[in-house]
């Protein structure tokens, strides 16, 4: 039975791409409706701590690593090297497709609308299929792909940056090779449309195939990007949308790392997000060099044991623990030091600090070009992050004040914002808009 207030929200990835849609699903349930967030079943706690309906989405983790007999370090490895989009849409997404679809088509039951994260094939397949109004969602101005405002895609960038910063016809025209080159790896999503009787894919499934007709929800800040011309139709700006708890737990930082922070001036923040993390390389150990040579106080979020990826014992004034809370930790920090994450990036600015990204694949390089383009830090591809070099890159940004007065602007404008709010608003809107909307189609 469809029930007005079942609302399922869809989405994969790291703790980077669930974090905001359970500050969206947060919201709804502020609102009186009953969302549920479906995912993978490795976030099941984290989503249930927080009072959330959870439904188990395929694939997990677990079930990648026994597809491809890779630990979950071979798989980021393998997602952030220079055909890591390819090996997630080929090797990961695509095999799964049919058991997503099905899980999906179980999730939904009874649901009134649904929201899809760019990579949910299968949950846009199930929407369609049950003729639900189902709404979009975009982590970042990445996900457009743009032609007014090109993405930097960190692949060849000397050569390929220059073409697509040439105006909107040469961009438009390099991203249609793009396109057209990777068409192939959706072949999986065709067919099964095919099956399904749903007619014609309204296009490549990692382009303009993923987003829906009853409306799209941006979900950063206009101070990161504007709407442009070729944008989908019936697309919001709506804000970040913050998250960043673990398991439900209360907003508060280790004792032990509070009292690092109130022990001397603000440190270095050092992190890699929930993904890259996990094959951190020697990001870390050159971390350590570099903040010693700054003379700066440091912290680092490792994401496991400290003493597998830096030097026992640190020297004073460093502190190495698993995660914290970039809401709390953040405005601590002299500077953040980063893979160039969308969530991270958004704390920051939110923070108010400035920045140095070191990004290695999909989103991050295009995050670090916008960064830089605000003036409120500076990029260093991940290759090149090396004491030397980083440092160098890093004492500019510490030294100009310009950087931080132009960071804590930002965050002013950002304060200003509710990403979770407006993108309610949106999703409300499109339940009331479908039946006329239907109706259109």
């Amino acid at each position: 039975m469809l029930s007005r207030r079942k609302i399922v929200l869809s989405t994969c990835g790291s703790a980077g791409d669930l974090n905001p849609f359970i500050a969206i699903a947060l919201e709804l349930q502020g609102r009186g409706y009953q969302p549920v967030i479906a995912s993978q079943s490795e976030f099941g706690q984290r989503v249930e701590a927080e009072g959330l309906a959870f439904h188990p989405m395929r694939p997990g983790m677990r079930d990648v690593e026994d597809e491809l007999g890779l630990d979950h370090q071979g798989i980021v490895r393998r997602s952030i090297d220079r055909s890591g989009l390819e090996f997630l849409v080929r090797r990961v997404a695509m095999p799964f497709l049919r058991r997503s679809f099905k899980d999906m088509m179980d999730a939904s039951e009874g649901a009134s609308l649904v929201v899809t994260h760019t990579s949910a094939f299968g949950a846009r397949l199930a929407a369609e299929k049950r003729g639900l109004p189902w709404v979009s969602a975009a982590l970042a101005p990445f996900a457009f792909m743009s032609a007014y405002d090109p993405p930097a895609l960190g692949i060849a960038p000397k050569l390929i940056d220059p073409c697509l910063r040439s105006g909107a016809t040469a961009a438009a025209a390099l991203l249609g090779i793009v396109r057209m080159a990777t068409s192939g790896w959706t072949a999986p999503v065709r067919q099964l449309r095919r099956e399904l009787g749903l007619g014609r894919a309204p296009g490549n499934p990692l382009f303009e195939g993923q987003f829906s007709p009853y409306g799209t929800i941006a979900l950063y800040s206009r101070v990161f990007g504007e709407l442009q011309p070729d944008f989908p139709c019936r697309t919001t700006i709506c804000g970040f949308t913050f998250y960043d708890r673990e398991r439900g737990a209360g907003e508060v930082l280790d004792p032990a790392l509070e009292q690092f922070l109130s022990d001397g001036p603000p440190p270095l923040v050092f992190t890699l997000g929930s993904a890259v993390v996990f094959d951190p390389g020697d990001f870390y150990r050159h971390s350590v060099d570099i903040a010693r040579a700054l003379k700066r106080r440091a912290v680092f979020l490792v994401g496991q044991d400290p003493a597998e990826v830096l030097p026992e014992p640190l020297p004073a004034g460093m502190i190495a623990v698993r995660y914290a809370p970039h809401s709390l930790l953040f405005p601590h920090a002299e500077a953040v030091i980063h893979q160039g994450g969308v969530g991270t990036t958004a704390q920051a600015l939110r923070a108010g600090v400035v920045q140095l990204i070191a990004p290695a694949a999909a989103d991050q390089p295009d995050n670090a070009a916008r960064i830089a383009r605000l003036g409120v830090g500076r990029a260093l591809p991940r290759a090149e992050y090396e004491p030397a070099r980083a440092t160098h890159e890093l004492g500019i940004v510490l030294k100009r004040g310009a950087y931080r007065a132009r960071a804590q602007e930002i965050a002013r404008r950002i304060a200003l914002e509710d990403g979770a709010g407006a993108a309610a608003d949106v999703i409300e809107s499109a339940l009331q808009a479908a039946p006329a909307l239907r109706r259109a189609g």
